[in-house]
């Protein structure tokens, strides 16, 4: 948690904000989390442990996290945001079932970090973040239709 929590506050700094006991907690939280998240799911899980904090503090700190790009935003509906922690990770990729909601995760082949990279190249453009997501109908879901 070092190198993040002095990268964040840094962030915070140049930005004329503080790196307050709640933006602390939080980012301990994202840091535990292993997989996709959404916004109250993490407000859940730390009020549960007794943690007081608002629902706000979490929607701006998580902002803040994203410009930081420490986390990054995984876009599997137009009507949640969910998060991922990104920082020193390598890309992956989604499947999400438009049916149930299940997310699987996937690493990104070579070819498709590749592609991105002479896309970018050729428009001039340098890469600092990348999404691949598939929506489609899980085996789970066809079956139940069935």
């Amino acid at each position: 948690m070092a190198p993040l929590c002095a990268i964040f506050r840094r962030f915070l700094k140049r930005k004329g904000l503080k790196f307050t006991t709640e933006r602390a907690l939080i980012l301990d939280a994202v840091l535990g989390k292993a997989d996709v998240f959404e916004a109250d799911e993490l407000l859940a899980e730390m009020r549960d442990a007794g943690h007081r904090v608002s629902r706000a503090t979490i929607y701006r700190t998580l902002k803040h996290l994203l410009e930081a790009g420490i986390i990054t935003e995984v876009l599997i509906d137009s009507k949640q945001s969910h998060y991922q922690l990104s920082f020193g990770r390598e890309p992956k990729g989604h499947l999400v079932c438009v049916e149930t909601n299940q997310i699987i995760e996937f690493p990104l082949p070579a070819d498709l970090k590749a592609l991105r990279d002479r896309v970018c190249e050729e428009h001039g453009f340098d890469a600092v973040s990348a999404r691949f997501v598939v929506y489609g109908v899980s085996p789970q879901a066809q079956q139940d239709e069935a």
